[in-house]
């Protein structure tokens, strides 16, 4: 099974940093960011609406610059919310990226930062809108339950589905895999909730701790 690190291990790093996303390369084969559009006009990493939850600063990431989001501290430490193109550049030859995008329109600039970068990356979205954007690279959509998952997914043409935890048996996995779909299931906080994800057959999860990555 895969260890996709959720957020670049939100559990123990401040989420969706460089920083973060430089821990996690070093312990996991895959790394999920969440992006959305500045003020500004750049992609930057971040999955809130606003800021106000991970940061000292407040509003809306729309109504910052990239230089504002910058400043801001992410957690209480000295990392600022990053640009995409800044957590792009900083994952190694060897490790995936999965890019949520949070919001319509950054699907082909997210292409354009992934080609520049020369990383692999996989697309993922709730929005089948948004996936709908992206042309060269493989996507997946994510859902929190499990009905009508394989079928959206393979009518957008997706590699992969994301369900929530709660809804990722063995029932899903199968109808995943007879449609040509790899399975990653979310969040995992608990060493104990990868078995069951393993017994169902799914591929990957994605998870905010290290200790969670299946071994």
């Amino acid at each position: 099974m895969d260890c996709i690190a959720h957020r670049g291990f939100a559990g123990v790093n401040p989420e969706n940093t460089v920083a973060a996303v430089e821990d996690a390369t070093d312990r996991a084969g895959a790394v999920e960011v969440d992006v959305r559009i500045c003020d500004s006009g750049e992609l930057v990493v971040h999955h809130d609406e606003t800021v106000d939850r991970t940061t000292d600063g407040s509003g809306a990431v729309a109504a910052h610059t990239a230089a504002e989001l910058a400043t801001l501290s992410v957690e209480g430490t000295a990392a600022g919310v990053p640009t995409f193109e800044e957590v792009a550049a900083a994952v190694p030859d060897d490790v995936t990226l999965h890019v949520e995008l949070k919001e319509r329109g950054t699907g082909e600039a997210v292409e354009r930062v992934v080609a520049g970068a020369d990383c692999d990356a996989v697309v993922s979205s709730f929005d089948p809108g948004a996936l709908t954007e992206v042309e060269a690279l493989p996507t997946a959509l994510v859902q929190w339950e499990g009905e009508g998952l394989v079928s959206r997914a393979r009518d957008l043409g997706c590699s992969f589905v994301h369900p929530n935890l709660e809804s990722c048996d063995a029932s899903l996995v199968e109808r995943a895999h007879g449609a040509g779909l790899a399975v990653n299931a979310w969040t995992v906080t608990d060493p104990e909730e990868i078995e069951a994800l393993r017994e169902a057959g799914a591929d990957g999860v994605i998870t905010d701790f290290p200790n969670c990555c299946p071994s």
